[in-house]
């Protein structure tokens, strides 16, 4: 008998400032283009002051990222 596997689940939400929508940042698969993060990154230059744009209005914001 083989072990048994564990699976990771990993997500990054944030409230749209503009509509209020409740957004998963990583359902959008262009989310990690161009960007040198690592899963759980945070308090990283990279990781702060991220632009994100909310997919239900359009409205570009800026994120800090945090695990």
């Amino acid at each position: 008998m083989g072990n048994i596997a564990a699976s990771w689940t990993i997500e990054l939400h944030s409230d749209c400032p503009k509509c209020n929508a409740y957004v998963d940042l990583l359902e959008y698969p262009d989310f990690w283009d161009g960007r040198p993060l690592g899963v759980g990154e945070h308090d990283t230059d990279r990781s702060k002051d991220v632009d994100v744009v909310c997919p239900d209005c359009g409205h570009e914001f800026v994120v800090d990222l945090f695990y």
